[in-house]
């Protein structure tokens, strides 16, 4: 696993001084114990400085270090009063702030809210007396630094939404990169897959569906096929994320089958994130939320009926493992793709009385569109995408009304709302709640 780097900071006056909390404060101490702490817990990073900043010298000495060892963004628990040209540090790059759990929070933690509000300054504060949000927010910092690493392969010649030279441009500036290749080279993958291997892992998918209703065995193992050689592509090109133009490729003959099967069997997995139809936004937002809510996402486009205030998520591809990667799956049937009764896919049954967020990532744009609801369970109606997702929003006419950009979401099991909230801070982007959703 690729370690995150970190820069962590302790910052405060000493033992002796007057301040708060008290007089007696063992503030190198307490240093000492939190970076045990994050040691023993946080396994996916890299650790560097460690500093306890006691003075303004010290800070500017410090100045001269970050950025020296390659780490994404600083991390500074504030231990007791002082704060000693913080901003500085702020300025250099990307900082979360994060008020001792041990002392639960104080006034010095308002200078900290104020500089990171100022103009090039990236970041955000946890003043909580609960490890949990601690490790929340290294969450959100390994979301960031998969951002800023992310490889993506495109299979196909164009990217939904904008110009491929604006996605180009856009995946790079927060330090990405974008393959493409023609799908001649994943045709060849997929004729070098063992076909025994395939039917093995079809039959495994056949026992653990609670039905079938249209693919023949011929066309899951087909599906499973492609499964194998998207895998092999992505660890040819070592990228985090696949996105295809499927329908095109499909109508056009050029893709062997639907790719709904294998997108679901690699986003079950969790090392390698899919997305539909060139659709780099909800790609980049599966590779960022698989880091904070440690689980895959199912991308979809919602129908709206405002007599009961609900938009339906359809969409022909989704992971079963919606509560997790290391959870039980969901349960499923196994069915053509709906629009033209071929190929397979995976029909996902979802529960209700779960909270939902549905949100998407879009580096064009520079924001993150979020919707908080509640999932009422899954939609068995025939008629568009198999996957129907039913989720209470507060008010669907307006949220079809005020629609902004293009028609697909990705939708996670529970509330990431504060982490999201974390993250566009964190990347420079805005945050943008949308219209008719729960606030």
């Amino acid at each position: 696993m690729k370690q995150t780097v970190v820069r962590i900071i302790f910052w405060g006056e000493p033992k002796g001084v007057s301040k708060w909390p008290t007089i007696d404060f063992d503030t190198e101490k307490r240093a000492e114990k939190i970076f045990k702490i994050l040691k023993e817990n946080l396994r996916g990073f890299k650790f560097v400085g460690g500093n306890l900043v006691k003075n303004s010298e010290e800070a500017e000495e410090l100045l001269k270090e970050i950025g020296q060892e390659g780490e994404v963004c600083s991390v500074i628990f504030h231990l007791s009063s002082g704060w000693h040209d913080s901003l500085k540090i702020m300025e250099k790059l990307p900082t979360v702030v994060i008020c001792d759990p041990f002392l639960w929070g104080y006034a010095g933690m308002t200078v900290h809210s104020v500089n990171l509000r100022k103009r090039n300054v990236r970041g955000f504060i946890v003043s909580s007396s609960k490890w949990s949000d601690v490790f929340k927010a290294f969450r959100v910092i390994k979301a960031y630094d998969s951002l800023c690493n992310a490889k993506i392969l495109v299979i196909g010649k164009h990217v939904l939404s904008a110009r491929r030279e604006a996605y180009e441009k856009a995946v790079k500036r927060m330090g990405g990169e974008i393959k493409f290749i023609d799908f001649s080279e994943l045709r060849e993958a997929f004729q070098k897959i063992d076909v025994q291997k395939a039917e093995r892992t079809a039959d495994d998918l056949i026992a653990e569906a609670n039905k079938i209703v249209e693919p023949s065995r011929k066309e899951i193992v087909k599906s499973v096929r492609l499964y194998y050689a998207l895998k092999n592509l992505c660890s040819k090109y070592g990228v985090s994320g696949v996105t295809i133009d499927c329908l095109g490729g499909f109508y056009r003959g050029e893709l062997p089958a639907y790719p709904c099967v294998a997108f679901a069997l690699l986003d079950n997995e969790g090392e390698i994130m899919t997305a539909c139809e060139c659709d780099v936004d909800s790609l980049l937002t599966k590779i960022a939320m698989k880091e904070i809510a440690e689980r895959p996402g199912f991308i979809s486009e919602p129908a709206m009926d405002t007599s009961r205030d609900v938009a339906i998520y359809s969409h022909c591809v989704s992971a079963t493992r919606m509560y997790g990667f290391s959870r039980p799956p969901e349960k499923y049937w196994i069915r053509s793709h709906a629009e033209d009764n071929k190929g397979v896919c995976l029909q996902v049954l979802f529960k209700g009385a779960i909270p939902v967020t549905v949100t998407k990532l879009i580096p064009v744009e520079k924001r993150i569109l979020l919707l908080k609801g509640e999932l009422m369970g899954h939609e068995e109606a025939e008629g568009g995408c198999r996957n129907k997702a039913v989720v209470k929003v507060a008010d669907a006419q307006t949220l079809i009304d005020e629609w902004q950009h293009n028609w697909h979401r990705v939708l996670f099991y529970g509330d990431w709302t504060k982490e999201l909230k974390w993250l566009s801070r964190l990347i420079g982007f805005s945050l943008c709640m949308e219209p008719g959703g729960d606030t």
